[in-house]
């Protein structure tokens, strides 16, 4: 059975799978479903740059639907772009599967089990997160509609979710174009959340590599009791040096990991950094809008939505990179507490050359110009606040 249909993986599998993005689906099952998701999401992020660029001359309505613009032609379309090359995450993913093959029992596969659960865990609450997003966005108009047409004497304005009116009329055709929106941010949302949590099992997967090399490394210590008990060597030979054969393991296993964090990065590099520079301007804009509305309930909560899902999944992608970071890093700190005084020196000589490469960490960047962690993170949030200042200063 494959590792993709275990309890670890599969809901990855199923949220790829709708968009018609998982790369071992049959081509007749991906195309269909891949040319319906792309049907809702390219129409509907057609509507919204044909609204904005209608209205150009608007401010209000520039400032209104920029952020939800770019959101969907750059960071959804920027994802989408990228994966439907599927080779890249069908390398990935086919890396994974034959380390799951290679360990079917013992202490490490006991550590791709916990890792693989971790990125199960972190799946199932950023879906719920995001999807609950999903609706308070995309209902909002519905639900406050039905709403005041119980209350006496009260009226609501009709809005659709970004400015439309100036191209289509919203009261005649409000229930068909709500039907038509949420359909169309739900397979939007489906494309952050599916894209997002493989890139996160990625990152878990190889979290899982750089733990099992650090398992390895902690056995040198009960094998140089062992030999110390019996007599000192410094150059026993190959065969009887235990150790050596532990960290010549350990440098294949290390090469490896290094080598599946390189694809991992190189697949994602474009995509994050156009991800980034969308991400700065759209939060900077709705933050801003948000500051400068006067009692509309449903423009509040849609954009209050908006901001939450956007920190969310920057959050999220810079967490998850940050721990790639710790766990390449921390190779170091096991190999000087691996008593490597006692062992050979054929194998100090290893450790010397892996201890030099472990100490430069793998790294997901954007566009070999950034790197994605916490830190940078908060590098985010500090420009996004600056730009909100100086639009709120124009106005």
């Amino acid at each position: 059975m494959s590792v993709y249909n275990s309890r670890y993986y599969y809901l990855n599998k199923v949220l790829l799978s709708i968009l018609g993005l998982w790369p071992y689906q049959s081509r007749l099952e991906g195309n269909l479903t891949l040319t319906i998701s792309l049907l809702f999401i390219v129409s509907f992020s057609s509507l919204e740059l044909w609204s904005l660029i209608t209205g150009i001359t608007d401010l209000s309505i520039v400032i209104e639907n920029l952020s939800s613009t770019l959101i969907n032609v750059f960071l959804v379309g920027g994802k989408m772009a990228n994966h439907l090359y599927k080779y890249k995450m069908k390398d990935l993913l086919d890396r994974i599967e034959e380390t799951w093959k290679m360990i079917p029992t013992g202490p490490e596969n006991k550590i791709l089990q916990k890792y693989a659960e971790e990125s199960r865990s972190f799946t199932v609450y950023y879906s719920l997160i995001m999807y609950t997003i999903w609706i308070f966005y995309s209902t909002m108009p519905v639900v406050l509609r039905g709403i005041y047409s119980f209350l006496p004497n009260q009226t609501y304005e009709i809005k659709f979710l970004f400015r439309v009116e100036h191209v289509i009329d919203v009261e005649k055709y409000f229930n068909l174009l709500m039907i038509y929106a949420i359909i169309s941010v739900f397979y939007i949302v489906s494309v952050v959340v599916a894209i997002d949590c493989i890139f996160v099992a990625c990152i878990q997967h190889n979290t899982a590599l750089f733990e099992c090399i650090r398992f390895n490394m902690e056995r040198i210590r009960s094998v140089d009791c062992a030999q110390a008990e019996t007599q000192w060597m410094l150059k026993p030979n190959i065969a009887d040096d235990e150790v050596y054969h532990i960290i010549i393991g350990c440098i294949k296993s290390y090469k490896n990991a290094l080598n599946f964090s390189s694809v991992l990065s190189s697949a994602n590099s474009e995509l994050f950094l156009v991800l980034l520079g969308s991400v700065i301007v759209c939060l900077s804009f709705s933050a801003a809008q948000l500051m400068l509305l006067d009692n509309q309930l449903d423009a509040i909560i849609r954009l209050i939505s908006l901001n939450v899902a956007e920190l969310m999944h920057i959050y999220y992608l810079s967490l998850m990179s940050q721990q790639l970071i710790n766990y390449s890093t921390g190779i170091q700190e096991v190999i000087y507490n691996c008593d490597w005084y006692t062992i050979s020196l054929r194998s100090r000589q290893l450790l010397k050359f892996t201890l030099l490469r472990a100490s430069k960490p793998c790294q997901i960047m954007a566009g070999n110009l950034y790197v994605m962690s916490m830190e940078n993170f908060g590098s985010i949030i500090k420009a996004c606040i600056s730009y909100v200042t100086m639009l709120l200063s124009l106005q």
